[in-house]
């Protein structure tokens, strides 16, 4: 029998009071330490979506939803939630930045060995197309936090097609919730080039225009410093420590 510390994923037995009764090492490594209930572990905005799956229920169901992480304020992951005849729950959070950051390197390697081919893959071409094109949606989706506060981690290379794509639904979901202050996570970037740069900075303007002030950027590598130096850009922003900094004081 396999202990629960020793899962692989971040895990949680719950009885139905939402009473955690186990969790993982994974979980502890995931979440903050004073995680006691089931509502610790998620966003006030989440509790209502939980509700639903506090009753046993036949099977496993699957739902999105923010975790309140140790390292990240916001964490957003896919949740797949079963119960026992116990009566007791178990659940699996798997945060979707891991999950981007897989199908990421499976795509690009995929579309390296596509170029090399003649007109026959050319369907299996379009539909990689079509994949990478999902991909760069998923890497750079805006969070509501509060009514006026959004977070928008970036996942993987930051380039100029991503940012296209990043640009257009980051402006459309800003413009919707009206949020005041945006901030924008690069601790899951990997490289970066400049036109990648370029287009992200005129992401950054076109929000300062919107609603008047600078969005702040978290969670830059020293890799990523150099590198955006050397490029020389001059960007309408904000540099700060962490989200959990901003939210909770320095």
């Amino acid at each position: 029998m396999i202990m629960t510390e020793a899962l692989p994923v971040p895990y949680l037995k719950i009885n139905k009071d939402g009473v955690v009764q186990s969790m993982s090492q994974k979980a502890r490594d995931l979440l903050n330490e004073d995680v006691e209930r089931l509502h610790d572990c998620f966003d006030e905005e989440s509790h209502n979506k939980l509700l639903k799956y506090m009753m046993p229920f036949q099977g496993e169901k699957r739902f999105e939803a923010n975790v309140k992480g140790k390292d990240h304020p916001f964490v957003l992951c896919d949740i797949h939630i079963s119960w026992d005849a116990e009566g007791f729950a178990h659940i699996v959070l798997i945060p979707t930045g891991t999950n981007v950051k897989g199908l990421e390197e499976k795509l690009l390697d995929l579309r390296m060995r596509l170029a090399s081919t003649d007109f026959e893959l050319f369907e299996k071409k379009e539909a990689l197309e079509e994949a990478m094109k999902r991909l760069d949606e998923l890497s750079g989706p805006l969070i509501p936090i509060s009514e006026k506060m959004a977070f928008v981690p970036l996942f993987g290379d930051i380039t100029e097609t991503k940012m296209v794509t990043v640009t257009g639904n980051t402006l459309k979901a800003a413009y919707e919730g009206q949020y005041e202050d945006i901030f924008f996570d690069l601790s899951a970037t990997g490289e970066i080039d400049e036109a990648g740069v370029q287009k992200l900075s005129e992401l950054f303007r076109m929000l300062q225009y919107m609603n008047g002030k600078p969005v702040q950027i978290i969670g830059v590598k020293p890799k990523h410093a150099r590198q955006l130096n050397t490029f020389d850009v001059d960007w309408p922003v904000y540099f700060e420590t962490s989200l959990k900094d901003v939210l909770f004081g320095q």
